[in-house]
């Protein structure tokens, strides 16, 4: 038995290069095996944990005591594992001497690996980030590229999206119709001032908007039209226009600035098209797939069928290394906690991790070239 299917936002780069990356089995509700970090530390010293934490027991308490969450080889209701998390919050606000924290946590909490078929407890770990654009409420130049609201005539028949015609129940328009026929003329929510900045918001799923008059306003997810996502850095690799090696975020961005003329064409291969609506500026952060704001650098993207939604987990993989420039210039270790927030298309199955880096340009850049293997060890209570 799995959690419940949800929809949010998309990392970055699996996003864009996805499916060119096979190096990670994409089975779903694959096993998981019980393993045990090497490295115990949190390199965040703990900063926003108590935040998401609470922000996911906010989650437990909407849904029913008794709803059912199957993950590491057992079975815990919704009471359980808020319970679980309740208490590793006030286990982790103790003062505790060196050493310590790993054997008494080991004495009170039991830790198992997802693990994809194959990869040995890997997850492919990617990360998105929460973009800030420039807009208008009015279509006037530099402002011309729209992002649209929920149209009304997008229904969906068997939870499949699509609109009624006179031919009956059919999929709903493309990326092409949307921006090259006018079909939801009327329909705009905001205009920005980049075609390529809009693409790149419709991977997040969600950022924020300053207007012409200075006011910042967040903008969600609010549905998309059901066709099938393309990946445009695969269609690069695919025309021999880029090396697979060399595909990042920014790398896809140059090439399309350097070439404005074939700029439209290349992210029409992408059908999918995503409509958003305003969201509360006074969040925290951007709503996640459990409708909980995220926290930068705690809540991660997982395929919410293998792993239960609001889970507590401990990561482990690299992260960059910035000057004061705000340039990277190498690597290190990231070991901390984390908590299953959110979700997205191209985050399937028990080897897929997407982590929430917050807003900002450092959390642009790492969002752009992060695409590292790591370790993810689900937290739950000793029965």
């Amino acid at each position: 038995m799995c959690a419940i299917r949800t929809l949010s936002t998309l990392g970055v780069w699996l996003f864009l290069l996805m499916p060119v990356y096979a190096g990670v089995d994409s089975v779903c509700c694959a096993g998981v095996d019980r393993d045990q970090p090497r490295i115990f530390r949190d390199d965040l010293d703990g900063a926003g944990l108590s935040e998401a934490i609470s922000t996911s027991l906010g989650y437990y308490r909407r849904q029913p005591d008794s709803r059912i969450y199957r993950f590491c080889d057992r079975e815990y209701t919704a009471a359980e594992l808020a319970a679980g998390l309740t208490d590793f919050l006030a286990f982790s606000r103790q003062k505790f001497a060196p050493g310590q924290f790993g054997k008494e946590f080991r004495d009170r909490f039991e830790l198992c690996a997802a693990s994809a078929p194959g990869e040995e407890g890997g997850v492919l770990v990617t990360a998105y980030f929460e973009p800030l654009l420039e807009g208008s409420l009015k279509q006037e130049p530099p402002f011309i590229y729209p992002l649209y609201a929920k149209p009304a005539d997008l229904v969906k028949r068997d939870g499949r999206p699509g609109r009624l015609s006179e031919e009956g129940f059919v999929q709903y328009w493309s990326r092409a119709d949307i921006e090259n026929d006018g079909v939801l003329a009327g329909n705009e929510l905001v205009f920005l001032d980049d075609p390529i900045e809009a693409f790149i918001l419709h991977v997040q799923g969600s950022g924020r908007i300053r207007l012409r008059d200075g006011t910042v306003r967040r903008i969600q997810f609010a549905a998309k039209n059901g066709l099938p996502y393309r990946s445009v850095g695969r269609l690069l690799v695919e025309q021999g226009r880029m090396e697979l090696n060399a595909v990042t975020l920014p790398a896809i961005v140059d090439y399309l600035k350097a070439r404005p003329l074939e700029t439209k064409s290349i992210l029409q291969h992408n059908q999918s098209f995503i409509f958003f609506r305003w969201g509360n500026s006074r969040d925290d952060g951007p709503l996640g797939s459990l409708g909980v704001p995220l926290t930068a650098g705690r809540s991660v993207a997982l395929d919410q069928e293998c792993f239960p939604p609001g889970g507590l987990g401990f990561l482990q993989t690299r992260k960059p290394i910035f000057n004061r420039e705000n340039d990277i210039v190498g690597w290190a270790p990231l070991h901390r906690f984390v908590v299953n927030q959110d979700s997205g298309s191209a985050i399937k199955g028990a080897g897929r991790l997407d982590l929430f880096l917050g807003a900002g340009e450092r959390a642009r850049k790492t969002a752009g070239i992060m695409k590292h293997p790591g370790k993810l060890y689900f937290l739950v209570g000793k029965k």
